[in-house]
C-alpha cells in the first residue's frame, strides 16, 4: 500500500514539475503569469512558483527577454564574404557583438578603445581565418520536435511546439540538443519546428533560433501544418484525401457565417422581449381584474360560463434565447489562418493534390506554403500565379522510385524558370541537412545561378519563415555562419565548416 501511495506521489511530482516547466515557458515569453493557470494549478506547484517568481524578479530584463545567450564582442579576418545575394567583399572582415553582426566591410574598421578614466584598452579581438564566409542555411522543414510535445493531452491539430519548446537550461532536452548540434554542423543557422509527421493535422510549428546552449528558441512566425495526398501512393506513412482538408476550411467558413444568423436572431430575439414584457404586463392586469371577479361571483360560481370575456387570461410565451454557436480551437486555428495571422504549410505532392491546395489559397486568401511538391514543375505557372511559395526536400524518401528524367535540380529550375518562390530544406529526413550544399551543387552544374540557388538556401526561406534576423549578413542580423574554403560552397571537394558566435 505504501508503495502505491509512493508511486502515486511520485506521479504527482512528475506531473507537477511538467506542468512548472510549461508555464515557466508562458512567464518567460509573456514577462507575466497567466492568473487563470495558477488558479487550476495545485497548491504545491503554486509554491514552486512563487519561489521562482522572486528569482525572475531579482535577475536582469535580458533573461525575461529570452536572449540568446551569446555575449562576445570580436571581428573575424576572411578571404571574402558572401554578404547576401549578389553582394561579395574580399578580403572581408564582420565584427560581431553578442552573436549579431555589428558591421561588415573589406577594410579593418577597428578602433582603439578607452575605458571610463581615459586608459587605451586596445582594439577588439581580431580573429583570422582561411576561406569565404557566407550567412547559415535555413532549414525551412527539419522533423524536429520537442520531448515535452508528445506528452501534451491536447489533440495533435490543436498542440503548438512553441508550448513545448524545451527552457534555456544545460542538457533539457538531451535528444534535441544532439539534433541541433548536427544541424550547426552541416551549416544550419535556423530551422521549422513541427509537431508530428503523420496525420492530416499536424499541428501548429513554428520556426526557431539557435541558443548558446545549443537549444531552440522560438524566433521567427507560427505555422499550422497539414499533409493530403493520394491514398494509393505507396511508402507515405499516412495519406488523406486533399477533400478532408478543403471540408474543414469550409466548415470553418460556414461557422463564422452561422453569427450572422446567431447576430439576426440576437437581434429579433431582444425584439421579440420587449413585446413580450408588455403583453406580460397586460396579462397581469388582466388577471388581476379576473381573480378580482371570480371572488365577487363566490366559490360556487363556474368557470367561463358566461361567455369567452370570462375566460381565465393565458400568460404570454417567454421568448426563447437564441443558442450561441459553439467555439472550438481546431476551428479558431483554421479562422486565424483565413485571417492571415497564421501560415499555411501543407505537404502536397501529386497534380490533383497540389491543384487542390491552389484552389485552397485562392479560395480562402490563405499565405500557404507547398511543402513536398513533387509534381510541382507541372503546375508551375498556377503557382506563380497564385503567389504560392514551394519548399522542396532534398530526400523525396517516400518515393521509392524516382523518375530520373525529372531530377530534384530539373524540378527545381522549371519551378524557378515559372518565377516561383522555391526554397531547399532537408525535408523532415534525419541527417538530411548535410545534403543541402550537395543538392545546390546539382543544381549550379545543371545551370542554376550560384546566387539564386544560394538564396533557396539562406534569405528565401528566412523569409518563408519570418526569420527576419536571417539570410544575410548585414548590420543586425545573425551571426551564425559557414566558413568555405572553395570557390563556392556548392564545391564538393572544398570542406566548410560552421562558426557558432562566442
Amino acid at each position: 500500500m505504501k508503495d502505491g501511495l509512493k508511486g502515486r506521489e511520485n506521479h504527482v511530482d512528475s506531473l507537477d514539475n511538467l506542468m512548472t516547466r510549461r508555464l515557466v515557458r508562458r512567464i518567460l515569453t509573456n514577462g507575466r503569469i497567466p492568473s487563470r493557470s495558477l488558479r487550476n494549478h495545485p497548491l504545491n506547484l503554486r509554491t514552486h512558483l512563487a519561489a521562482l517568481c522572486g528569482t525572475l524578479l531579482l535577475s536582469s530584463a535580458p533573461a525575461l527577454a529570452q536572449e540568446t545567450g551569446y555575449s562576445r564582442t570580436y571581428v573575424i579576418q576572411a578571404d571574402g564574404a558572401w554578404v547576401g545575394p549578389g553582394i561579395y567583399l574580399e578580403p572581408a572582415f564582420i565584427q560581431i557583438t553578442d552573436g549579431r553582426v555589428v558591421w561588415v566591410s573589406d577594410q579593418d574598421r577597428r578602433r582603439e578603445s578607452k575605458n571610463m578614466l581615459g586608459q587605451s584598452t586596445g582594439k577588439t579581438k581580431m580573429i583570422t581565418v582561411s576561406g569565404i564566409l557566407a550567412p547559415g542555411m535555413v532549414d525551412a522543414w527539419s522533423s524536429y520536435a520537442p520531448a515535452d510535445f508528445q506528452a501534451e493531452r491536447r489533440p495533435s491539430s490543436t498542440r503548438r511546439v512553441e508550448d513545448s519548446l524545451p527552457m534555456q537550461v544545460a542538457m533539457e532536452d538531451p535528444v534535441l540538443y544532439a539534433q541541433v548540434m548536427a544541424a550547426r554542423s552541416a551549416g544550419v543557422s535556423a530551422t521549422y519546428m513541427a509537431g508530428g509527421h503523420s496525420g492530416l493535422r499536424r499541428g501548429v510549428g513554428t520556426a526557431v533560433e539557435f541558443t548558446a546552449l545549443d537549444l531552440p528558441l522560438k524566433a521567427g512566425r507560427e505555422a499550422l501544418d497539414f499533409a493530403v495526398g493520394s491514398a494509393a501512393q505507396p511508402g507515405f506513412e499516412r495519406t488523406y484525401q486533399s477533400e478532408e482538408l478543403w471540408s474543414a476550411f469550409v466548415e470553418a467558413k460556414v461557422w463564422r457565417n452561422s453569427w450572422d444568423d446567431y447576430d439576426e436572431e440576437v437581434e429579433k430575439y431582444t425584439e421579440e422581449l420587449e413585446k413580450y414584457q408588455e403583453k406580460l404586463e397586460k396579462y397581469l392586469t388582466e388577471k388581476k381584474e379576473w381573480d378580482v371577479k371570480q371572488e365577487a361571483k363566490g366559490p360556487l360560481a363556474g368557470d367561463g360560463e358566461d361567455g369567452d370575456e370570462d375566460k381565465e387570461p393565458k400568460a404570454p410565451k417567454r421568448p426563447k434565447l437564441p443558442k450561441e454557436p459553439e467555439s472550438s480551437i481546431a476551428r479558431d486555428l483554421l479562422l486565424s489562418a483565413m485571417d492571415g495571422a497564421i501560415q499555411v504549410r501543407v505537404v502536397a505532392d501529386r497534380v490533383h493534390d497540389i491543384r487542390e491546395v491552389i484552389k485552397l489559397k485562392k479560395e480562402f486568401g490563405l499565405d500557404l506554403v507547398l511543402l513536398g511538391a513533387y509534381d510541382a514543375d507541372f503546375l508551375a505557372k498556377e503557382l506563380a500565379a497564385a503567389e504560392i511559395a514551394v519548399i522542396l526536400p532534398v530526400v523525396q524518401d517516400h518515393h521509392a522510385t524516382p523518375d530520373p528524367d525529372r531530377s530534384f535540380a530539373k524540378r527545381y529550375l522549371a519551378l524557378r524558370e515559372a518565377h516561383v518562390t522555391v526554397a531547399i530544406a532537408s525535408g523532415g529526413s534525419d541527417g538530411a541537412q548535410f545534403m543541402l550544399p550537395i543538392r545546390a551543387g546539382e543544381i549550379v552544374a545543371a545551370g542554376g545561378s550560384q546566387e539564386g540557388v544560394w538564396a533557396s538556401l539562406t534569405s528565401v526561406p528566412a523569409k518563408i519563415l519570418g526569420l527576419t534576423d536571417y539570410g544575410t549578413l548585414h548590420t543586425g542580423m545573425s551571426a551564425t555562419m559557414i566558413l568555405f574554403e572553395g570557390a563556392s560552397p556548392f564545391d564538393a571537394s572544398a570542406p566548410f565548416k560552421a562558426h557558432k558566435p562566442k
